[in-house]
């Protein structure tokens, strides 16, 4: 007898890089997981309604999508809204879970799925950062970090700075703590971006975008301080629970 598992949809296109980790991370944690190109979807008219109906999960991988033209993310969002015309709110509202991850990250803020008045921009310092940084999840809304402490995880980005329209901004921001929507921090500030911020969710806390790559720590020997710990050599990688996670919760709701 087959077992079901939740499927997602990761998307791939020019530019984008990590579309082949991002679905092994996914299948390591118990998913099927489909890379699908975006102009073969936009060809296809795939509908947000079949979207909803095949997959429990939509990743936007990492990458320079579309080389960045515009700005980071820019026309990757464009082309989700005006040639696929899938509202994401909708899908979560329907149970679906959405991650973009660095360039997917930034495609979800160009479509304004945090709001309005949250923005990406260069980072503080002008210069591409590639390291590994400490971050910890904050509150318990986001359904992609329940249960997770502080981890180690790679960034590499030239434009990950999180800032807030000026105007309001205190408002906004605080109405943001509220909702449980700011639920992740850097330990320290790689890029500069506001309040410390490595990513953000939605309200529904099904929706979540964030700088650094949890499918590159799917096993503990991708860390650059591996041998130090040789001991957990087999042991799988921090990123690999934010996936797990979102198993369980598509489990949940099949």
């Amino acid at each position: 007898m087959s077992v079901h598992k939740p499927k997602v949809l990761v998307v791939t296109g020019d530019g984008i890089n990590c579309e082949t980790e991002t679905a092994q991370a996914f299948r390591l944690a118990g998913f099927e997981a489909e890379i699908r190109h975006l102009n073969d979807m936009i060809v296809d008219r795939m509908q947000l309604d079949d979207l909803a109906l095949k997959f429990s999960a939509l990743a936007l991988p990492g990458g320079f999508s579309f080389g960045d033209d515009l700005s980071s993310g820019k026309v990757l969002a464009l082309k989700i809204q005006h040639k696929l015309g899938w509202d994401l709110h909708k899908y979560a509202e329907r149970g679906g879970l959405v991650i973009g991850v660095c360039n997917g990250f930034q495609a979800l803020i160009r479509l304004g799925i945090f709001g309005k008045e949250v923005s990406i921009t260069h980072n503080l310092s002008g210069k591409f950062v590639d390291t590994w940084v400490k971050v910890t999840p904050t509150g318990t809304k986001c359904a992609w970090l329940k249960g997770i402490g502080t981890m180690d995880l790679p960034i590499r980005h030239g434009e990950g700075r999180i800032v807030f329209a000026t105007s309001r901004r205190t408002e906004f921001l605080s109405k943001m703590d509220r909702q449980g929507m700011t639920c992740i921090q850097y330990y320290l500030n790689p890029n500069g971006s506001e309040e410390r911020l490595a990513g953000l969710c939605d309200t529904t806390g099904r929706i979540f975008g964030l700088m650094p790559h949890p499918e590159a720590f799917t096993r503990w020997t991708a860390h650059p301080e591996w041998t130090a710990q040789s001991g957990r050599a087999n042991s799988p990688g921090q990123g690999l629970a934010i996936f797990e996670n979102a198993f369980r919760e598509a489990k949940n709701g099949s």
